[in-house]
């Protein structure tokens, strides 16, 4: 997994290779403890914080946890937060879950 700092310094991309699933749900919150810090008081230098799961096709429990997890940290940075899909099965499993109504869905 590589972190991608666009280059207008804005947006950060965290893709995510494959399913958001309880298997990898960990390797996925380390990447993104790199993303925010560790310093609450030094907010991220990029304004919008994306979620790339262009290439998932399901998302279960531990990644709709993660999802939500990972959406209040960069509420707490005052920073917003995107996810790329492809597969109509991520937009239901969102919708579904209303995480739709805070998180903005792109598709791609």
């Amino acid at each position: 997994m590589k972190l991608e700092l666009n280059t207008d310094g804005k947006t950060m991309t965290l893709p995510v290779p494959g399913d958001l699933i309880s298997t990898n749900v960990e390797t996925i919150r380390h990447e993104a403890n790199a993303l925010f810090g560790t310093d609450a008081s030094q907010p991220p230098k990029w304004n919008i914080f994306i979620l790339d799961l262009n290439t998932a096709k399901m998302v279960d429990s531990a990644g709709l946890n993660l999802i939500v997890s990972l959406f209040k940290r960069a509420q707490q940075h005052g920073r917003k937060m995107q996810i790329l899909y492809s597969n109509p099965n991520i937009l239901r499993t969102i919708a579904f879950t209303r995480l739709d109504k805070h998180v903005e869905m792109v598709k791609v």
